[in-house]
């Protein structure tokens, strides 16, 4: 028997004044440039059922996670671990359950309606279910994906250090600049392309609801292609942005600088949704069929420690409460080190009493030789890299923050070198190699 493949969309576009995650200062929705969707593509191969939700908010931690699967799982009679929820990370979308940097917390009545949506989503997409076949691809998505670590001259780390800084050495990596592609078409329905591609959507800033650059990823390859239906699934970009900082002749429109000295611009996350989309469109005619005959679904627990440092909670303490106290002025920081130094004083803070480690949940979905595995955090480019590299898959469709999402996970030679992610990464040293056994154990298991 063919698996037969299902879509839905629904919309979870916040109300007014909903809180938005994402930095360190208190942000309300004033408005909505573009709306957000919860995108459901469902599996089914006669015997095992299986659901993908893609969803355009920033994260959900994993507790949140197991709360909307429990509600789906109820509703559509199915497995807890069948279900995969991927999320943007859009920094222009609504904050759920409690902020990772203050006290400010979502709006209950919304992330009630959130499941909701999230739940017929799944559902319609179960009811959608056509005959399909399916087709894998690779291309490239160029100059829109930058590494945002570096060296500077005087032998520190600086995350984001600023477009043409003069004591700028080098970029700590490479960017993977990779789109994947999944095709799956249809008997007598629409197409449905399944798009992968990593680097953060923090594009536009500001206080307006909006899905970045995936959906315009999205918008741009369903009004290209007549009969197709797209989902966006975020590939790990722990260390990667949009920032580019050696621009050419004409990059930089569409930016502007915004509060930490960032660039950043609606027009400019609409750009990255058409090179990406692009990349899809110069690659779909020609995707090879891949083998799609059966499903299986697993998950997997993972502990790390967690990164305390209570030595230096003194420090850590006035730092959180000049911030909190609206006193930004007092410290001696400014832009993305500031941001940096209070984060890095919140973690801090925030892991006195513990917890002592960490427990991560790794989930894959297997159809035929096409995997879908989710890791719940923001890995670096080098850890994907490496699982990739590892994976007894044709074809691996790598996504983070699925399932949950409570951390940067940085190579472990990161916290030697400092930076952003690593000090204000919750996992101590070590993690990233846990995380990629882990994850290759999960992959074999499967397959």
């Amino acid at each position: 028997m063919a698996i037969q493949t299902g879509f839905s969309r629904m919309c979870i576009t916040p109300p007014l004044g909903t809180p938005i995650s994402g930095y360190y200062e208190a942000r309300f929705t004033k408005g909505v440039l573009d709306d957000l969707y919860a995108t459901a593509v469902a599996f089914d191969d006669g015997k095992k059922q299986s659901v993908i939700i893609a969803l355009d908010i920033i994260m959900l931690s994993q507790e949140q996670c197991d709360g909307y699967k429990k509600i789906i799982a109820d509703y559509c009679n199915l497995p807890m671990e069948s279900i995969f929820i991927n999320c943007s990370h859009t920094h222009t979308g609504p904050m759920i359950g409690k902020d990772f940097a203050s006290d400010l917390c979502g709006l209950p009545a919304y992330e009630e309606y959130m499941g909701i949506q999230m739940r017929d989503a799944a559902a319609y997409a179960l009811q959608d279910l056509c005959p399909s076949k399916f087709y894998a691809a690779e291309s490239k998505a160029e100059r829109i994906s930058f590494i945002r670590r570096f060296r500077m001259k005087d032998g520190s780390v600086q995350t984001n250090p600023g477009v043409g800084n003069p004591n700028i050495d080098h970029a700590l990596g490479e960017p993977n600049e990779t789109v994947k592609l999944v095709k799956i078409v249809r008997e007598d329905a629409e197409d449905i392309f399944i798009v992968n591609f990593g680097t953060h959507p923090d594009t536009i800033g500001g206080e307006e609801i909006s899905a970045d650059w995936p959906g315009f990823v999205c918008s741009t390859i369903e009004d290209a292609i007549p009969d197709t239906k797209c989902m966006f699934l975020l590939a790990p970009q722990g260390d990667v942005n949009h920032i580019n900082p050696n621009p050419k002749k004409g990059e930089e429109i569409g930016l502007h600088d915004t509060f930490d000295g960032c660039p950043r611009g609606y027009d400019h996350a609409i750009h990255m949704g058409r090179v990406v989309a692009g990349a899809v469109l110069q690659i779909c005619d020609k995707a090879p069929e891949i083998e799609a005959d059966s499903i299986e679904f697993s998950c997997k627990t993972v502990h790390t420690p967690s990164n305390q440092e209570n030595d230096r909670l003194d420090e850590a303490r006035k730092i959180v409460e000049l911030h909190e106290s609206g006193r930004d002025a007092e410290l001696p920081y400014k832009e993305m080190e500031l941001t940096t130094v209070v984060a890095e004083a919140t973690r801090i803070v925030e892991l006195e009493h513990g917890p002592e480690s960490y427990s991560f949940t790794l989930s894959a979905i297997k159809i035929g030789d096409l995997a879908f595995m989710g890791i719940p955090g923001e890995p670096f480019t080098e850890i994907a890299n490496r699982i990739y590299e590892a994976s007894p898959f044709e074809t691996t469709i790598l996504c983070c923050l699925t399932n949950g999402g409570d951390s940067y996970f940085p190579t472990s030679r990161a916290y030697e070198e400092g930076g952003y992610e690593a000090r204000t990464a919750r996992l101590k040293k070590g993690a990233d190699n846990i995380i990629v056994e882990g994850t290759i154990e999960l992959l074999n298991e499967i397959k």
